[in-house]
């Protein structure tokens, strides 16, 4: 063997050992955790080795291992898996491979840590969901709650929304109250309108939850929005100017009237006894 091709086998066999002992440096990640929020969801970990990579695979219990291509090689320690999770009734799992950050050319499998498994439709967390207020008249009031789209989408690429994935399981728990009291009271719709009644001249306060009955959960109540107090049409303001500018109308009418008069008395008096020349 000649001299070039022993500095050749020296050369790699230095270039295998200084892989061996890049990667013999790396370390699985720890503290694998989903966060699902409306159906998008993200998969965190904790870094256990320095100047590595990330390459996050994930599979259902019916499908093969699939790569994100925006999560392979990354040097984040989280990835949006939203798009690789579609099905909310599969259970998926995934798996996160620490890479030296140098090296393209594995050599030997890189360590590997997986993640606990996960079925978006019990383990997503609802939000709180958005509604207006109007007041219908004085003693009803009506709540349009909005039907919260999620990250999860049809074949024509559309967004579902929550009444697309729950369908009759999805209700609508309002709560309400006389302004200033503690007491309330709850109604349960499944509709996106719901009508309260209310006492007249009376301030009332609204909120909504989101409440799933299989697989049961709740989202958390939203913020609170009253109503506002409608006065008469004509109130007592309103009465008393008319009042008062009718008896001004009728003082006015009255004084000419009693001057027009009196000028005609004094005049007709001149007509009946001329006075006398001197």
């Amino acid at each position: 063997m000649g001299s070039a091709a022993i500095a050749t086998l020296a050369l790699a066999m230095v270039c295998f050992h200084g892989k061996l002992a890049a990667g013999a440096s790396l370390q699985p990640v720890t503290n694998l955790k989903w966060t699902s929020f409306n159906f998008r969801t993200t998969l965190q970990w904790e870094s256990t080795s320095n100047g590595a990579v990330y390459t996050v695979r994930v599979r259902g219990v019916q499908t093969d291992w699939a790569r994100k291509r925006e999560c392979t090689r990354i040097r984040t320690t989280s990835c949006d898996m939203t798009s690789m999770m579609q099905n909310v009734t599969e259970r998926y799992v995934a798996e996160v491979f620490t890479l030296n950050a140098n090296i393209t050319d594995e050599i030997e499998e890189p360590p590997v840590a997986e993640s606990t498994p996960i079925q978006l439709l019990s383990e997503t967390e609802i939000g709180e969901p958005n509604f207006k207020l109007f007041q219908n008249s004085s003693r009803e009031a009506r709540l349009l709650i909005d039907d919260t789209v999620t990250s999860i989408r049809f074949s024509n690429n559309t967004p579902k929304t929550l009444r697309d994935i729950y369908g009759p399981n999805l209700q609508y728990k309002v709560t309400y109250w006389k302004d200033g009291t503690s007491g309330k009271r709850d109604k349960t719709t499944h509709n996106q309108v719901a009508l309260i009644k209310v006492d007249e001249g009376v301030t009332y306060c609204f909120s909504v939850e989101i409440k799933i009955t299989s697989p049961y959960k709740h989202g958390p109540r939203s913020q609170a929005k009253c109503t506002k107090v409608q006065n008469p049409e004509y109130g007592l303001g309103f009465y008393a100017f008319i009042i008062v500018g009718t008896l001004v109308v009728l003082s006015v009418i009255i004084g000419v009237t009693v001057c027009l008069c009196r000028r005609k008395a004094a005049h007709s008096k001149s007509e009946t006894n001329p006075l006398k020349a001197v």
